[in-house]
């Protein structure tokens, strides 16, 4: 087969599977239905440093976690949670619809979450900031 042939259906048809996957969303983004939830998933990524207290945001998507040594957060990334303690400053912003929360580490410098509620966003910020 021709290379002027094959590469436009090589990528075609990648960009076609791409977007198959896209619209059929086969894996469901992860929800925390329960602050319990998000306490598990805290205490298996995090075995030395128990959560003490578990604050959910609105969408369902993220938690803030207060333990012993600090705070930090988890959330979801698609179907996968991520768990970050923060072992030095961090930097919250306002927005509109929530926090930027501002880390300074190169693997996950900015985090969004969605807090619509201004008080909930204040108390996030000064348990974030607050480290």
């Amino acid at each position: 087969m021709p290379l002027g042939v094959l590469l436009p259906m090589v990528v075609l048809g990648i960009m076609g599977l791409a977007l198959l996957i896209r619209v059929l969303r086969p894996t469901p983004p992860l929800r925390f239905s329960s602050p319990e939830v998000a306490r598990n998933i805290w205490d298996r990524r995090n075995p030395d440093d128990p959560a003490c207290d578990v604050q959910l945001d609105a969408a369902e998507s993220a938690a803030l976690i207060t333990t012993r040594t600090g705070a930090g957060l988890l959330w979801s990334m698609g179907a996968d949670p991520v768990a970050r303690r923060f072992q030095s400053r961090c930097v919250c912003v306002e927005t509109r619809t929530g926090l930027v929360v501002k880390t300074g580490d190169f693997t996950a410098p900015k985090i969004r979450l969605v807090l619509p509620d201004r008080d909930v966003r204040r108390r996030w910020c000064q348990i974030l900031e607050g480290q």
